[in-house]
């Protein structure tokens, strides 16, 4: 059975598989990052227009959101997850916020 894999190249791809999962945290909290930016821009554009309650706190949400993906970010390059259930339950949290995030700008932008 080892041979198998051998022969696929598949002993080359699974650790490279694992690394990836290692990290997969970390460029979803980038990813998320990038997102926050863009709706911060956005936020701030309108709030220089409008300058209401309600972009003002749109410009706070965002940006608590954006410092909380900071530290994530911060946390998750100093201690990376050494198993790969400590690294798909923050995986999944951060992809439901990248998820969310990217619908909230979609219709921040129209």
């Amino acid at each position: 059975m080892l041979l198998e894999f051998n022969i696929f190249g598949l002993t080359d791809l699974i650790p490279s598989l694992m690394a990836l999962v290692k990290y997969s945290a970390l460029i979803t909290s980038i990813a998320n990052i990038c997102l926050l930016v863009g709706m911060l821009y956005v936020y701030l554009e309108r709030y220089l227009q409008v300058k209401s309650k309600f972009t003002t706190t749109l410009v706070l949400f965002s940006l608590l959101f954006l410092v909380q993906n900071v530290l994530f970010s911060v946390y998750f390059s100093f201690n990376l997850p050494q198993t790969l259930l400590d690294s798909v339950l923050p995986l999944i949290f951060l992809g439901l916020e990248f998820a969310a995030l990217a619908l909230l700008l979609m219709v921040t932008r129209e």
